[in-house]
């Protein structure tokens, strides 16, 4: 049979005046149809939609409404459009799409295949899989993004690389492909037998061939990658250097003409950095606690981890550093510890004895059983389809079984099925387990690098989750407390819990398949597991239909708050509101719900027992699976137990309703976080180092000591070596509206468009709520897109990584973002050339946990949410200069920093810069002088 390579096809794409298939229209077609490599013919037609052009779509395609009112109606060009593609399968990049908009125009295609979805498999760890994106990393020619002949010429070239690569996987893995895609119906199934058809190559029996993965070869790969010598004390003549103390060691590794700076290019010796480093040295020795505040360019990673390192080589400790960002995490080990064993090779350390390992949280690592039992007893929709085969193809070369090698995007929530939080009741220690190799080199490993959420799971379970140690050392500390009251609370959503409990019910669902398993392995047991399943699927059903009511009546009292929109209500519960009548309601309806859910979890307990003491291996996935929905069932119980009969006096709840298919959560939190953070990190022998870029408060620690329970320990603040004052301007227009006044937004608008012409450069605006941030985008896209300046946004052009990302590259561009880019994702190999705050970041009052944390103070504003707000401002001011030659401008768009008199807090938070007052009107030549160079 003769393989795709010789088959006719077409790469067609479409430009259109909306996304929505049933009500918007085609306004151009581009196809090309090719054989191989060979171009056969080529379709380019513009249409009329009869109707006007957004402006979005006139800025994103180049169309002009004169093009489309010049070409043919879509009737006129409809039989031309069917003949072109006729009995040809038609490629597209998110082929759904192109092929919604020919059915509902009249044309059905014959065969689809989809470019994105064989990007997402093919390279599984992306980043991204955008047809721009992936033509600009394969080198295809491009040179006019969303024209349609321009994209079906770009969709060809890339059909055609992927193609090959996919064509290079293991028999097994195409054969699992097209076994997960034809159940799903999916286009990627289409094209796996396509291959297979062409193949005639015999197909081998082998090991692997039911899930493309031989459990047998990933245990010896898991092996042969993880053994670690554990580490040792290292025995010291008296007579060595190296028996020096630590802080001893800091001068000539840091120092002028130092280790670091014959080991590392470009290293420049910086007094606050060998201040730090001493600091931290003698802390660790002395067994005492530090707080030290380094600000930008002070270098303060290399700074903890070099006299961290020295101690853990020479006493054979162990040293674990947490981190708030996987930015940072990764960092560290991909970057610095390099860094670190080059500059103590250099000092004539035996930098051999340092093992360094990464460690996270369950959820962040894929758990083989679980993959496989879904890989070989689920009839997968399309997009389980395609995670499934993601992962299998995953599988063949991860080394850790990270998900944060995996580019996820909207498949996100769907990895959970399939990681080792699940697994927590695992039968066996048998086969391969990437959790167990991470805590295997974590164990052998004396530098251990986490995350602020795997450090507060330790807490909440007392322990037991990171090996022991002797050194903690937290970065990005200024997030502690957020993240203890994060990690120490809870959410219980009315759809997350529902889709848990479904995964139990159904011919295909976990109950009938655990009895099936007890069938076959104890004799007459059928009848007593499938009556077992029988009494659980009835509870199932009640427990759904009571927490239902539950959620309802949860809705009900949110949407009596004040604050809320029409997309969501938000409610904290008082004394106040646990009086109303409908409170009873709700406790009646807890009560219903918490009986049917404590019977659900009874009876998968019953029968994972069953199906464990029948010692079928091929059960072990399907165990997990069951025992994972049991864990987030119980712990449910006990959230809705703490939140609506019986609150603790020293935690905060509240409940959010959302519209759409969001639902209804109910949360709590705890009000104050420090009496446990105190007990866990501070009262134990060992040393921990606090440090961050924006700690102290008006140079005082006092409200962070207090805020995460630190009584003990020295503090220090470092200022950054950064000329502040040469290189960044601050500029305030004085004469902007206040913040809430109705001209405010246009204003913004205004002169966030004076701003990106002036800079020419990149600008990156920081909003405090998406609503505004929208508004921007709104208001300047189409203004600036004609000047040629690209506006892109967090969320309408992706998450805070890939906007960074877009806005690292050449060309002038305006980057819109929230909360998450206010701190944390730095753009590589790039800076930017003005910042710009359009609000001081006061943390919302009615917030239910700003609330209560504010009435535990006599004056909330002045002593919570002012101290709040100026740390979130020294944050976001953090992302304008980023090295030594950075230079650019900062402008605050609120008045309120000059008109109020809390306003002098935020200025002296800040390093010395160059500071200008000016109206709107002189802010656009003031930054062009700044830009020029003509600035005085």
């Amino acid at each position: 049979m003769s393989g795709i390579h010789e088959d006719t096809l077409i790469a067609l794409d479409l430009e259109t005046t909306g996304v929505n298939a049933k009500s918007d229209h085609i306004i151009e077609v581009g196809a090309v149809k090719f054989q191989g490599g060979e171009q056969v013919d080529t379709l380019s037609l513009l249409v009329n939609p009869q109707r006007k052009l957004s402006s979005f779509i006139v800025g994103l395609t180049g169309i002009t409404q004169s093009d489309v009112d010049s070409a043919p109606d879509w009737e006129d060009v409809k039989s031309e459009v069917a003949d072109f593609i006729a009995g040809v399968p038609i490629i597209g990049h998110n082929v759904g799409f192109d092929a919604s908009f020919l059915r509902s125009h009249g044309v059905k295609p014959d065969g689809l295949y989809d470019t994105m979805s064989m990007a997402e498999i093919a390279l599984p760890a992306g980043p991204e899989y955008s047809l721009g994106r992936l033509s600009q990393r394969f080198g295809f020619l491009h040179d006019n993004p969303h024209r349609a002949l321009s994209d079906a010429l770009a969709t060809r070239d890339l059909f055609l690389h992927l193609l090959g690569i996919i064509e290079k996987f293991d028999r097994s893995v195409i054969e699992q492909i097209k076994l997960l895609g034809e159940k799903a119906n999916t286009p990627l199934g289409a094209l796996a037998r396509r291959i297979i058809d062409g193949d005639d190559s015999p197909l081998l029996p082998t090991s692997d061939s039911l899930t493309g993965i031989d459990p047998k070869e990933l245990s010896q790969r898991l092996r042969s990658s993880s053994k670690i010598p554990s580490v040792e004390p290292h025995k010291y003549d008296q007579d060595e250097k190296d028996s020096q103390k630590v802080e001893d060691s800091v001068d000539e590794i840091f120092g002028e003409g130092g280790s670091l700076e014959k080991s590392l290019d470009g290293f420049e010796s910086r007094p606050e950095q060998v201040e730090m480093a001493k600091a931290v040295a003698n802390a660790i020795e002395e067994g005492e606690h530090l707080i030290v505040e380094a600000g930008t360019g002070v270098g303060k990673s290399l700074a903890y981890l070099i006299p961290s390192v020295l101690f853990a080589i020479r006493s054979g400790k162990k040293v674990v550093i947490s981190t708030n960002t996987i930015n940072l995490q990764e960092q560290l080990i991909g970057k610095d510890v390099e860094i670190t064993s080059g500059a103590l090779e250099e000092y004539g350390e035996k930098s051999d004895r340092m093992r360094a390992a990464q460690l996270k949280g369950r959820a962040n690592y894929v758990c083989f059983k679980r993959w496989q039992n879904a890989v070989l007893s689920t009839d997968p929709n399309d997009i389980e389809s395609k995670i499934l085969s993601k992962i299998l193809v995953w599988l063949r070369e991860t080394e850790t079984g990270d998900r944060s090698e995996l580019a996820l995007g909207r498949l996100t929530p769907l990895f959970g099925r399939f990681s080792a939080q699940g697994a927590i009741m695992c039968p066996s220690n048998e086969g391969p387990c990437f959790l167990r190799k991470a805590r295997n080199q974590a164990n052998a490993s004396n530098v251990v690098v986490i995350n602020h959420a795997l450090l507060m799971s330790d807490i909440a379970m007392g322990g037991g989750l990171l090996p022991d140690h002797d050194v903690l050392i937290v970065d990005e500390a200024h997030h502690l407390e957020s993240a203890a009251t994060t990690h120490l609370g809870f959410s219980v959503n009315q759809f997350q819990l529902e889709n848990e409990l479904r995964q139990l019910t159904g011919n295909r669902g976990h109950l009938a398949k655990l009895a099936a398993t007890i069938s076959k392995g104890v004799v007459n047991a059928l009848d007593a597991s499938t009556n077992i399943a029988a009494q659980a699927t009835e509870a199932v059903e009640a427990a759904i239909q009571n927490a239902s009511v539950m959620f309802d009546l949860a809705a009900e009292i949110a949407a009596s708050a004040a604050r809320g929109s029409q997309q969501q209500s938000e409610i904290r519960l008082t004394n106040g509101v646990r009086t109303q009548p409908i409170w009873s309601d709700l406790e009646i309806a807890w009560e219903n719900a918490n009986a049917r859910l404590l019977e659900v979890a009874a009876h998968i307990g019953e029968l994972c027992e069953q199906a464990s003491a029948t010692k079928d291996s091929s059960a072990e996935g399907l165990v997990l699976d069951a025992y994972a929905v049991k864990d987030s069932v119980e712990a449910a119980v006990t959230s809705l137990r703490q939140a609506i009969p019986e609150p603790e006096d020293d935690s905060v709840y509240w409940l959010r309703a959302q519209s759409g298919n969001r639902g209804t959560n109910i949360n709590g939190a705890p009000l104050d976080v420090s009496k446990k953070l105190n007990q866990a990190l501070f009262e134990g022998d060992r040393s921990v180092i606090l440090t961050g870029a924006t700690i102290a408060y008006e140079k005082s620690f006092e409200r962070y000591r207090n805020s995460i329970g630190l009584e003990t320990g020295n503090d220090l603040v470092l200022g950054s070596p950064y000329d502040y004052k040469k290189n960044t301007l601050i500029a305030v227009p004085e004469d902007m509206p206040a913040p809430g006044d109705p001209g405010f937004a246009n204003a913004t608008a205004d002169v966030l468009i004076d701003i990106a012409k002036s800079s020419a450069g990149r600008v990156l605006v920081l909003f405090t709520s998406i609503s505004a941030l929208d508004n921007a985008r709104k208001a300047i896209s189409s203004v600036l897109g004609r000047e040629g300046i690209r506006v892109i946004a967090q969320g309408a052009d992706g998450s805070p990584a890939r906007i960074m990302r877009m806005l690292a590259e050449d060309g002038p561009t305006i980057a819109l973002g929230t909360s998450s880019l206010w701190e944390g994702v730095d753009l590589q190999g790039a800076s930017l050339d003005a910042l710009v705050m359009a609000r001081l970041p006061f943390p919302v009052p009615s917030d239910p946990i700003v609330a209560a944390r504010s009435e535990q103070f006599e004056d909330g504003f002045g002593e919570y949410s002012i101290p709040e707000a100026v740390q979130r401002f020294r944050q976001g001011f953090g992302r304008l200069i980023r090295s030594r030659t950075d230079r650019g401008v900062f402008v605050i768009l609120d008045n309120r920093i000059v008109t109020k008199s809390y306003g002098v807090k935020f200025q002296r938070s800040l390093p010395r810069c160059t500071v200008r007052r000016v109206s709107t009107e002189r802010l656009f030549p003031l930054l062009e002088s700044w830009r020029d160079g003509t600035f005085e």
